[in-house]
């Protein structure tokens, strides 16, 4: 699943291996996966264009080209970019190639056939793909417990839900927050407005913690390498129903908040959530 530490790891890869190069083609296998313009219209706005920058902004991959265009990608949940040599075998599921010059091609895939691709002005991409109205960025030095608290403290809401809307944080997807939860002790169906001073701090240690783990084992999908990345998909409770808590052995909850599905432990992470710390905690793994 591509939530941002496989985003943030596969825009380190293309800084490393495809910034400075120019496009000298592209093919769309799957017109639904343009946005806009038209699919034609993407394939001639990319030729000859190189790329100049890597950005992420959410799950939002963004390719500032020499033409003061972007170019931008989303992965949606299983999408995935690999850089292959000029030629290669196409696995069933590419939807865009990409031909590099040097000999080398970026095919963009997805087995659900859900990512997207778009490419226009700044101004165009931040608009229609709603980029000004995102939240702060968990990993920017300058999201601080201040501003989780400012961001929760009027959202009568779940937790679980309010950490998954996209203008109250950027990027944190349905695994890490079930997983941040856990680490913070915090029932996923609190109210958000509910939580104290000394639960926001742990909520955004957890935060902060599980994305740098994320990032440190380079997430849980091939990188745009191919080569796969050690953090666990199924890590202390997500995904892990029924499952013995790391901490306390009882069976992990599930529930569906918001249409999602949820993950914790009753015991670890009580309703009343007035724990004042958390019990002593696994290992991030």
């Amino acid at each position: 699943m591509a939530e941002v530490p496989e985003v943030e790891i596969i825009v380190r890869d293309l800084r490393q291996a495809v910034v400075g190069r120019r496009i000298t083609d592209a093919e769309v296998l799957a017109p639904a996966t343009v946005r806009f313009p038209s699919p034609p219209d993407f394939i001639e706005a990319l030729r000859r264009r190189r790329i100049m920058e890597a950005h992420r902004r959410a799950k939002f991959i963004l390719l500032p080209l020499d033409d003061g265009r972007t170019l931008a990608i989303h992965f949606m949940l299983w999408g995935d970019l690999k850089l292959r040599a000029q030629g290669s075998e196409r696995a069933p599921a590419t939807l865009v190639v990409f031909t590099l010059e040097g000999g080398e091609e970026l095919h963009l895939t997805d087995t659900l056939g859900y990512a997207r691709v778009a490419v226009g002005s700044a101004a165009e991409v931040t608009s229609r793909l709603k980029l000004d109205e995102l939240g702060p960025e968990a990993l920017d030095d300058d999201f601080t417990p201040e501003v989780l608290t400012r961001q929760l403290r009027r959202r009568k809401s779940p937790l679980k839900t309010v950490l998954l809307n996209q203008r109250v944080l950027a990027g944190l997807g349905n695994r890490d927050a079930d997983e941040s939860l856990w680490h913070a002790g915090l029932d996923p169906r609190r109210l958000a407005s509910s939580l104290t001073s000394g639960e926001v701090a742990r909520l955004h240690r957890a935060i902060r913690a599980v994305l740098e783990e994320g990032l440190s084992l380079r997430g849980t999908q091939k990188d745009l390498f191919g080569v796969q990345g050690q953090a666990k998909h199924r890590r202390n409770v997500f995904g892990r129903t029924g499952a013995p808590c790391p901490r306390c052995a009882t069976p992990v909850s599930h529930l569906r908040i918001g249409g999602r599905n949820t993950h914790w432990c009753a015991t670890c992470q009580p309703e009343t959530g007035m724990k004042a710390e958390p019990p002593a905690q696994a290992s991030l793994l």
